[in-house]
Parts: structure tokens; sequence; C-alpha cells
């Protein structure tokens, strides 16, 4: 106990870095590009799976992504396979206008 009071500064650098480090290790978990998976059904292609599922991209870009997080050599799918798909990316939008109560737009 007289070591750690003697050497506060570096028992505070300690549990700083420990608590970086966990935080790092937290945030890291929570990926951000997130994934769907789903269920190809007779009749699927990968172009279709885009234009109902790539919203604010490229269909071609789309597909490349989805290729190469399924290791797929070329566009051809089955019936039955499970893909991952890029799921669509949140947008926010900050509206930094004053509302009062009883106001319509």
């Amino acid at each position: 106990m007289t070591w750690i009071k003697e050497n506060y500064f570096l028992t505070i650098f300690v549990a700083c870095s420990i608590a970086f480090t966990m935080f790092i290790i937290i945030s890291n978990s929570f990926s951000t590009e997130e994934s769907l998976h789903i269920n190809i059904e007779q009749g699927d292609s990968l172009w279709e799976l885009a234009h109902e599922y790539s919203v604010n991209e490229d269909k071609k870009v789309w597909i490349n992504k989805v290729m190469t997080m399924n290791n797929l050599q070329d566009g051809h799918i089955k019936a039955g396979e499970i893909l991952k798909i890029p799921a669509a990316e949140k947008s926010y939008h900050f509206d930094h206008e004053t509302e009062i109560a009883g106001d319509t737009k």
C-alpha cells in the first residue's frame, strides 16, 4: 500500500492505460461494417439482390463486396445458400434548427 502512495502518478498511469486498452477492445468489438445473412431462393441473382439491398451504393461495388465477403469466384449463386451481405449504412441527419412546441413545418 505504501508503494502505491509513493508512486501515485505511476499507479494513475497504469490505471488509465488499462482503461484505455479496455475501451479499445470494447469499441473494436462493435464493428462499423455490419452484415446480414440472407437465404438464397430459386431465381435470385446478385444483381437482383443488389437492386434490393444496395441503398446508396453502386450495384457493381455492392456485388464485389458480397463476392469478397463470401469468397465467391464468380457471380453464380444457388438456391439454399446463405450469403453474408453488407447491411445498409445508417445515415444520421442532424437538424440544427430550433423547434418550438406547437410549431408546424
